[in-house]
């Protein structure tokens, strides 16, 4: 080992001992050094980078590519996906109308038909109208008095259009003609009686009418939307027995987001004077009645709820106060196709001299006046659809009418010639199940059919006087491009109980016999009308009633003419 290592590491020691033995006055490491020895500083090499800009190619060299094909096959599953049928809509010039319309016809029974219209056409602004028609026949029926009828009536309307309105008035004439031949011929061969008077068979029904209308048209459902309404009848036969009704009715409404909530009001008031006959005091009856419907609905996109009451005050004879449940429920299944529904309904029902005659023409001619009151109406169903063309609607409800009116036959001689009707008032309980079915395509075949059975349970009378069992209703109609339109009606109405007196064989005069029940047969009535357009302006038609030429009883002696072929033309000017 060199001795020169250990001899410069002593020394370095010996120094670094010495550094640290030098200290300031105050303890602290420091102090001077003096180096003594010659100074000669050198600066080092720099190694400098080369950063001027060079030039690159950007041209690359081609690559050569290849296509490898892997053997590999994928499995995708087939998939068919439903696409719904487009409806092509062709929005197509307005077609022209024409301001007027003629039908004119003849029939067998010497049976007229004159009927004609005329309109305003399109307007903005306002809209008018007015209609003419009369239809008569000598009747035609076979051992019975004459029977021979007559319809007249006039209508007339107005519409004004504002801005958020709709303001309409009509003025209506009705005049129809009825006779009484509901007796035995036989009668009138005795010498002892004489032959009756125009005024003992015939009797005529006149009305005058008068309506006003103001509709809101507004777009913002936070408004008030009203509907009110004025209506007033002047009704009378030739005896002079009259009535005056006016009614008022008001429907409101207002939307709050989901619900709606309705008003309806009704006050009608009507003044009666019947004229029972020489000798006899005139039966006055004058009544008000007036209701408040209250109700609120809220809907959504599955289910519809309405809740609402019924609150009625007559002052026929003595006031009554009436009070009714009324609600409905629906909800929709699958898109709508079906959507079952229930239901509670009421409410009071005016009967006067006008409504009780267009549904008997042949009353007496100072009926006695009853208010009805629909106590219950317990309803459910389901309706829905089967296809984009059929339709479909079932239902079963069960219902308590107070004070229904219900028609039974005058004693003979009472009066002298035709079997007249009285009306006699009842509680009914009916049970109805109906069903409905509706089809169409398009706009050459549209098809409906209607079915109802009831059941009825009376408390004072022995039965329902009149009222059917079942009643069926059919109809069709065919139009082959506009040119060809047919129309199919058939109606079927089951066996019905009246209350009559009926005649003993062989009677020479008009007595009174017992009065018992009768049965009237069931019946079947077909339509059939063919109608063949030439022009668009001229037309010809051919109408055929009673097809199954059944001599059948509406009302107890009061048969139907057999098949009646009406035959014409129309014109449009």
């Amino acid at each position: 080992m060199s001795t020169a290592r250990p001899i410069a590491l002593s020394a370095v020691l010996v120094l670094a001992a010495a550094a640290f033995a030098q200290t300031n006055s105050d303890g602290t490491p420091g102090g001077q050094y003096i180096i003594n020895g010659e100074y000669a500083p050198t600066i080092a090499n720099a190694q400098k980078i080369d950063l001027r800009p060079t030039v690159f190619d950007t041209v690359l060299p081609e690559r050569a590519v290849t296509y490898d094909l892997l053997p590999v096959k994928g499995q995708v599953p087939a998939k068919v996906d439903t696409i719904s049928a487009a409806r092509l809509n062709i929005a197509t010039a307005q077609e022209k109308l024409y301001h007027g319309f003629v039908k004119a016809g003849f029939g067998l029974y010497t049976t007229p038909l004159v009927e004609a219209y005329y309109d305003q056409t399109r307007s903005r602004e306002n809209a008018y109208g007015l209609h003419v028609k009369h239809l008569s026949s000598n009747g035609g029926l076979d051992n019975v008095g004459e029977s021979d009828y007559g319809y007249n009536s006039i209508d007339g309307f107005y519409k004004q259009f504002l801005q958020h309105h709709e303001v309409g008035g009509r003025l209506t004439y009705d005049r129809r003609r009825f006779n009484n031949y509901g007796y035995l011929p036989l009668a009138l061969d005795a010498d002892t009686i004489a032959q009756p008077t125009d005024d003992e068979l015939e009797r005529f029904y006149n009305d005058i009418g008068f309506q006003a209308r103001i509709k809101s048209l507004y777009k913002d459902s936070t408004k008030i939307a009203h509907d009110v309404a004025l209506e007033v009848h002047a009704y009378s036969n030739d005896v002079r027995s009259t009535e005056t009704n006016i009614k008022l009715t008001a429907d409101l409404s207002k939307e709050e987001g989901t619900e709606t909530y309705g008003l309806g009001v009704v006050l009608d008031n009507n003044a009666y004077r019947g004229k029972p006959g020489e000798g006899l005091d005139d039966l006055r009856q004058n009544g008000t009645l007036f209701g408040l419907t209250p109700n609120v609905r809220t809907a959504s996109d599955k289910y519809a709820v309405r809740v609402g009451a019924g609150i009625y005050v007559d002052a026929l004879g003595k006031t009554t106060f009436h009070f009714f449940p009324q609600a409905e429920a629906s909800y929709r299944l699958f898109d709508d196709i079906l959507l079952p529904y229930v239901g509670v309904d009421g409410r009071r029902i005016r009967n006067s001299f006008r409504s009780l005659t267009r549904e008997n023409p042949w009353l007496e001619d100072a009926p006695f006046l009853a208010n009805s009151s629909l106590n219950y109406d317990v309803y459910g169903g389901l309706r829905g659809s089967f296809s984009s063309r059929m339709g479909f609607d079932v239902r079963i409800s069960r219902s308590r009418m107070k004070n229904r009116p219900l028609y039974v036959s005058l004693p003979p001689g009472s009066p002298a010639f035709g079997d007249r009707y009285t009306v006699v008032y009842d509680r009914v309980d009916q049970t109805d199940i109906s069903g409905e079915l509706h089809y169409h395509a398009g706009r050459s075949i549209t098809a409906t059919g209607r079915v109802d059975f009831y059941q009825y349970t009376t408390d004072l009378q022995a039965e329902p006087w009149n009222l059917p069992p079942y009643k069926i209703g059919l109809g069709a109609t065919y139009d082959l491009r506009q040119k060809l339109i047919a129309k199919l009606e058939v109606q079927f109405l089951g066996p019905r109980k009246a209350f009559g007196y009926p005649y003993a064989q062989g009677d020479q005069n008009i007595t009174a016999v017992a009065p018992a029940t009768q049965d009237l047969d069931g019946f079947m009535d077909l339509y059939l009308g063919v109608e063949y357009r030439y022009t668009k302006r001229i037309s010809v038609f051919l109408d055929a009633s009673n097809l199954s030429a059944s001599k059948y009883e509406r009302w107890f002696r009061y048969p139907v003419q057999r098949s009646l072929i009406l035959g014409g033309a129309t014109f449009a000017f």
